[in-house]
């Protein structure tokens, strides 16, 4: 069979494109599996020749459009020497296209089939290593923690190389120095010469740029239905992710963007995500785009994870998370009542005015700041409390 030449990602913005890599350097498998065309086009013929069928009680649809597998690589800012934990590489299509940034990259398959399919095709590429498992499963923060020291030691290597920098360029320049000059300088005027030199010393000289904060970047095509689990696991981990970016279904990616109190489909995932991030609707994936075809379309969000110290500051993380679960457990109502038995309605209200917001406020009516001055005011009071009747 003819190869057909496969679709690559460079027509896309690169970034970091001189930087070293982790490891030596390696080209992704020009085919895939069973010698089909490499490219995500060929996911149905593939997996028809294979004799193997989507499993919808593993969620599983295909991407199979390598323009948009580009964009998403492109929307996550995946760059050379970069670490990336890739939720549900399935047949490989995103891989695909990861790996093709130079990144490193750590994929994990519930799949019994799809892993072998997966170890086949890419056992020649060092820089991708496969877990077989349930993401759900596996200890996420011993995982994150493992990626976190391999990002730690890809920033030391960039550190280290551009420290050195400096030096050989003016090692470069003391050898320029000794030989003589071309014909052409020695007809310049003197000046001009000695500028040139001094504005090249003066740049080697300079402090080495700005590294940017390395952290571990997700990136997951997930089962629609794992989506609030796979969020309230992964958010917190804003101390060592940088970002995620997941395909979800579109009406929930806006719920979850859109920040805006009192509309119809505010919930408590809404404002949770506000708290541990800054997410960002990026594009549409229409359900044609994959395969087997799901009842609805996809869209691509990034969520920027916020450290601990950029987040909204409460005297209690988990207390807070507690506080917008029963808050929302009855939305409608008003908070005065939906906090009891943890608060009597006067201690609410009381945390309310406080926080200058109605006393007959809803959950849905407030946003992260509200909800955060509410949830430290009613600490507060507790604390209050606790202290006058040790008195």
């Amino acid at each position: 069979m003819e190869e057909q030449p496969r679709r690559r990602t460079d027509e896309q913005p690169r970034r970091r494109s001189e930087e070293p890599l982790l490891k030596e350097d390696f080209e992704v498998p020009a085919v895939g599996w069973m010698w089909e065309p490499n490219t995500a086009a060929a996911t149905k013929s593939s997996l028809k020749s294979a004799n193997i069928k989507a499993k919808k009680s593993l969620g599983q649809n295909f991407c199979t459009d390598d323009q948009i597998l580009a964009d998403i690589v492109t929307a996550a800012r995946v760059a050379p020497s970069d670490v990336v934990i890739e939720v549900g590489p399935g047949t490989g299509n995103l891989t695909r296209h990861l790996l093709a940034t130079r990144a490193r990259v750590l994929a994990v398959e519930k799949d019994d089939t799809l892993i072998e399919r997966l170890r086949e095709e890419f056992k020649q590429v060092p820089n991708l290593q496969l877990v077989h498992g349930d993401v759900m499963r596996l200890d996420l923060k011993a995982l994150v923690a493992q990626m976190a020291a391999a990002a730690a030691a890809a920033a030391q290597l960039d550190s280290q190389a551009s420290s050195n920098e400096p030096q050989q360029e003016q090692q470069q320049q003391q050898q320029q120095l000794q030989q003589p000059p071309p014909p052409e300088q020695q007809q310049q005027p003197a000046d001009e010469s000695s500028s040139s030199i001094s504005s090249s010393r003066s740049s080697s000289s300079a402090a080495p740029a700005k590294q940017r904060r390395r952290g571990v970047k997700v990136v997951a095509n997930l089962p629609y239905n794992i989506t609030k689990e796979f969020l309230q696991a992964m958010l917190p981990q804003g101390g060592v992710v940088s970002e995620l970016s997941i395909m979800i279904q579109e009406e929930v990616a806006h719920r979850l963007v859109d920040p805006t109190p009192g509309r119809p489909d505010y919930r408590a995932m809404s404002l949770i995500t506000h708290y541990y991030s800054k997410p960002v609707y990026r594009f549409l994936i229409p359900k044609e785009k994959y395969f087997p075809v799901p009842g609805v379309d996809g869209a691509l969000v990034t969520f920027k994870l916020l450290p601990p110290s950029k987040r909204v500051q409460v005297s209690g993380e988990r207390g807070f998370i507690s506080l917008i679960n029963k808050a929302f457990s009855e939305r409608r109502k008003m908070m005065r009542n939906t906090l009891q038995p943890l608060y009597t309605p006067q201690q609410v209200e009381a945390a309310l005015q406080k926080a200058g917001v109605r006393p007959d406020a809803r959950a849905q009516d407030l946003d992260v700041e509200q909800f955060a001055a509410v949830y430290n005011n009613l600490q507060a009071e507790q604390i209050a409390a606790v202290s006058a009747v040790q008195q």
